[in-house]
């Protein structure tokens, strides 16, 4: 018989009911923490900027509905706030995990995280970017920063922090940016003032499971004054030598009540999220939506159901990942190693385990209140039903085999769809499909016509795509073999 292969990659255990209490443990300890209100609807002028830092591999433009991160996922939130219910006091950039941008450098990338600075500078961009069109629209804006990511993207959060402390909000106007061969930042110049000084900036710090692998140690990552509520959720069941957890916040409240780590059941990304047997990726990112909306006076994300599927509630085996991963560390002590220094010696001279002391006067210009611990969604039937086959259907094949490898079959379904709505319905119309910033284009032999996908604004699971591009075909009872596009753009 032939071996079913596995749904992530790897062998998993049922997460047992110390795993699952982990949560609630966690939530509770949540809920006595104190943060501060950053963002109020009734405070016309505050604003909240959240910076998005996805972990090492994952890039939500790429990366199937399924295993998108919890950090993609509250990305993807606000943006589709903001885009069809006109949130305009919270804004949020993305910035995609190391080693995706793909070839030699990618693969370099993955191993030693080199591009840290350069996923920094693309975000300050993003942020800089929004809060001038803030301040042009409200020159009395308060802009607060809440940086939050996974893994990599976790230690990126956290150095970004340091940057917006070290810079304030730079005047993007004038800026000069150079670019490497790989489209990535190299340089960055400001021509003008800041808009807002240095040190002067409010931030609260959200991390997925830290770890600093590679590049990342080299850089000064502790927490500056200017950062004064932080939470970090921390996996486990993590075994890989290379995935030592990083102590970006002591574990547990620190005295001062400024920050919370907590510990839970699961693996590096059964924390982060990415896996398809996501139980425990769910209960994490939740705990986390918590917390952001903490920071606003208005809940602004939605928390998503539980699954109740045992084989959805596992702990994944991720040293199977690699042939090269060691668990010697774990198998020696039976505890998961842990990085406490959180800069290199030479950039932090005296103390470089903690964080910086708190601006105390920084502070005290924010209401602090207890996190309120909302409700979970229930589970809804359709969660519950198996996933369709995808159909051997010839304009499908052609478009996923035209994007890039490693491309999700949701998305080029979704895009199957969308041509498909254009009128462009058979393989041999197709001219061209690229995937560029976070679009994806798809070209008819017709000139003058094309499609665009945007895969930032939410998109349909698979089934339901399989079910969209079938109910198209069903309704061509006498396709036309040279029938043109229509000239519309799709969005």
């Amino acid at each position: 018989m032939e071996k079913k292969p596995l749904p992530d990659g790897v062998t998993t255990y049922p997460a047992d009911a110390k795993d699952i209490a982990s949560y609630g443990d966690a939530s509770k300890a949540l809920s006595a923490q104190t943060i501060p209100i950053m963002v109020d609807s009734a405070q016309l002028h505050s604003r909240l900027f959240v910076a998005a830092f996805d972990g090492t591999g994952n890039n939500l433009y790429k990366d199937a509905p399924e295993h998108r991160t919890n950090v993609a996922e509250a990305y993807l939130q606000i943006d589709a706030a903001r885009r069809k219910e006109g949130l305009e006091n919270i804004g949020a950039g993305y910035v995609e995990g190391v080693g995706t941008q793909g070839g030699l450098g990618g693969t370099r990338d993955l191993m030693q995280g080199y591009t840290y600075e350069a996923r920094l500078e693309e975000m300050y961009v993003k942020f800089a970017e929004q809060s001038a069109k803030w301040i042009r629209e409200d020159p009395g804006a308060k802009i607060s920063v809440a940086p939050i990511g996974f893994s990599r993207g976790a230690e990126q959060a956290a150095g970004f922090a340091r940057l917006v402390h070290e810079r304030g909000i730079q005047d993007p106007e004038g800026m000069v940016i150079k670019r490497g061969a790989n489209g990535l930042i190299e340089h960055i110049e400001f021509t003008k003032p800041p808009l807002v000084a240095p040190g002067q900036v409010a931030q609260a710090v959200g991390l997925f499971d830290p770890v600093g692998t590679g590049v990342p140690r080299d850089h000064d990552r502790r927490l500056p004054p200017s950062v004064i509520s932080g939470f970090q959720i921390t996996a486990e069941d993590e075994r890989r030598n290379l995935f030592q957890s990083t102590a970006i916040m002591d574990a547990g409240r620190t005295e001062d009540g400024r920050f919370l780590n907590v510990t839970v059941g699961g693996a590096h990304s059964d924390i982060g999220g990415s896996y398809s047997q996501n139980g425990l990726a769910i209960r994490s990112g939740n705990v986390m939506v918590d917390y952001l909306n903490g920071l606003s006076a208005q809940p602004f994300l939605a928390k998503r159901a539980v699954p109740s599927a045992p084989e959805m509630n596992v702990v994944h085996r991720s040293e199977e990942h690699q042939f090269i991963y060691s668990t010697s560390l774990y198998d020696k002590t039976g505890a998961r190693g842990v990085q406490t220094e959180l800069a290199p010696p030479a950039l932090c001279r005296i103390d470089c385990l903690d964080a910086q002391p708190v601006d105390k006067a920084l502070a005290e210009k924010f209401t602090f209140k207890p996190v309120a611990i909302g409700a979970v969604l229930a589970e809804t039937a359709a969660s519950k039903t198996p996933q369709l086959a995808v159909p051997n259907d010839q304009l499908y094949q052609a478009i996923h085999s035209k994007l890039p490898a490693g491309t999700s079959e949701a998305i080029a379904m979704h895009a199957t769809v969308e041509a498909k709505r254009e009128g462009i319905v058979r393989a041999d119309q197709l001219q061209s499909v690229t995937l560029q910033q976070g679009n994806v284009w798809i070209v008819g032999q017709t000139p003058g016509f094309r499609v665009k996908v945007d895969l930032s604004a939410p998109m349909p699971p698979l089934d339901e795509s399989i079910r969209q591009s079938q109910a198209l075909d069903e309704q061509r009872v006498r396709p036309t073999p040279d029938r043109t596009p229509s000239p519309t753009l799709s969005m």
